[in-house]
């Protein structure tokens, strides 16, 4: 059961400001609301996604009918529904011994009940957007990617990948390299504590402090929160020739002198867009979704749409130009030729997706379990004088058809 915990106590110096203030959160877009994927509402368990598909041959013209070879083909593919919830329980007792008491009814009993400002507060601004925020991450980077968003972790027991975990591990779904310019040669890795550890690349000319640099091919015996260096990202926080200054700590006796750091940033987005772009089949290119979704579309990380909006502003009208609005609209970005590109929220850093809406599939049962929470006081039931707050949930995200789905990334 949660207590109400006060680590820095309350001490009454003063006027009481009237709001209650949260850490800052991300509250995600959407990606159902936004258009990016086709939702399957009301399921309980297993819902089967069915193909068709049949070659037709032409023919030398013939006075009798002949028919073609070969068979219609049938094909399918399943959402499995996991289950998971989120319960809490919550003592409200601490607030009787502090300034919060002068908000709660006479009565020994009321000491037990959250103040109304606190109860609005904690459902309305805590627990429904941190539900909203872990599903999203949920669909895109699976259970492991729940906790990098910091409001939430992923416990419950079923498997779920997420559609970028599903995407990696399929033979049939095409991985392609970012281009030349997106990665520079690693000479040597340098252990050390967060602000200390460095990365020696063969030029850091087109990398820029903060990027979000990754790393894979290394040797050694180095590890990076735990793991051995395979793919981890690492922040800049300081360039002194071809050194990088990294943000994380690095351990390990055995330092690598091998490996690629990939980076995406203002320096070369648009030659990274060009090489996707060029290398997308053209029926996947012009596809138009039949669930009414719209067209295929790039899929980047809200940092290589925060480059894309430089690179536009640096070389708008020639001389460069930040003052036009569809550069900062955080919920659209100007299309690379005639392709739309969309800010996936919690997608991995130095990645894209090239899919169509219509080919993948979020499934639920009702799009409102999402953010819907119950809330019970025990007191007026069991005697128990405590509030109890859950939510259950529902989900699953696959795509269809895996040649239709490409990834770009560092390999």
């Amino acid at each position: 059961m949660a207590d109400i915990n006060f680590p820095n106590g309350n001490t009454y110096a003063g006027k009481l400001y009237a709001e209650f203030l949260t850490p800052a959160i991300l509250a995600p877009t959407g990606i159902v609301n936004r258009g990016l994927v086709t939702p399957v509402e009301s399921v309980k368990n297993v819902e089967t996604l069915r193909g068709v598909n049949r070659v037709i041959e032409l023919q030398t013209p013939s006075a009798k009918f002949v028919p073609q070879d070969g068979d219609i083909e049938l094909s399918e593919k399943q959402l499995n529904m996991k289950a998971y919830e989120v319960m809490d329980e919550i003592d409200a007792i601490q607030l009787s011994k502090t300034w919060e008491s002068e908000q709660q009814l006479p009565g020994s009993f009321e000491d037990y009940k959250l103040t109304p400002q606190l109860y609005n507060f904690l459902l309305d601004r805590i627990y429904v957007p941190r539900m909203a925020i872990a599903n999203e991450a949920l669909y895109i980077l699976g259970k492991a990617g729940v906790n990098k968003t910091q409001v939430a972790t992923a416990t419950f027991s079923g498997t779920y990948v997420g559609l970028l975990g599903e995407a990696k591990a399929d033979a049939g779904v095409a991985k392609k390299s970012l281009p030349a310019n997106s990665k520079s040669a690693i000479s040597a890795i340098a252990s050390g504590t967060a602000g200390n550890a460095t990365v020696t690349v063969a030029s850091a000319a087109n990398i820029i402090v903060g990027d979000r640099v990754t790393l894979i091919g290394t040797n050694g015996n180095q590890t990076i929160s735990g793991a051995t260096i395979s793919g981890q990202v690492v922040t800049v926080i300081e360039i002194t020739g071809n050194i990088l200054t990294i943000d994380e700590v690095v351990v390990g006796s055995t330092a690598a002198s091998a490996g690629n750091a990939f980076f995406i940033n203002q320096n070369n987005v648009l030659s990274v867009l060009t090489s996707v772009y060029m290398s997308i089949p053209q029926k996947v290119k012009k596809q138009i979704s039949n669930t009414g979704n719209g067209r295929t579309k790039i899929h980047v990380s809200d940092r290589i749409a925060d480059a894309y909006r430089v690179a536009n502003g640096l070389i708008s009208g020639g001389a460069g130009s930040f003052t036009r609005d569809v550069y900062f609209d955080q919920t659209a970005l100007i299309p690379y030729l005639d392709i739309d590109l969309v800010a996936m929220p919690y997608w991995e850093d130095n990645l894209l997706a090239v899919f169509n809406p219509g080919n993948v599939f979020l499934g639920f049962d009702l799009l409102s379990d999402e953010v819907f929470a119950q809330v019970l006081y025990l007191g007026d039931v069991t005697g128990d004088q405590v509030y109890r707050i859950k939510n259950r949930m529902k989900s699953d995200i696959t795509y269809k058809y895996a040649a239709e789905f490409s990834l770009y990334l560092p390999k």
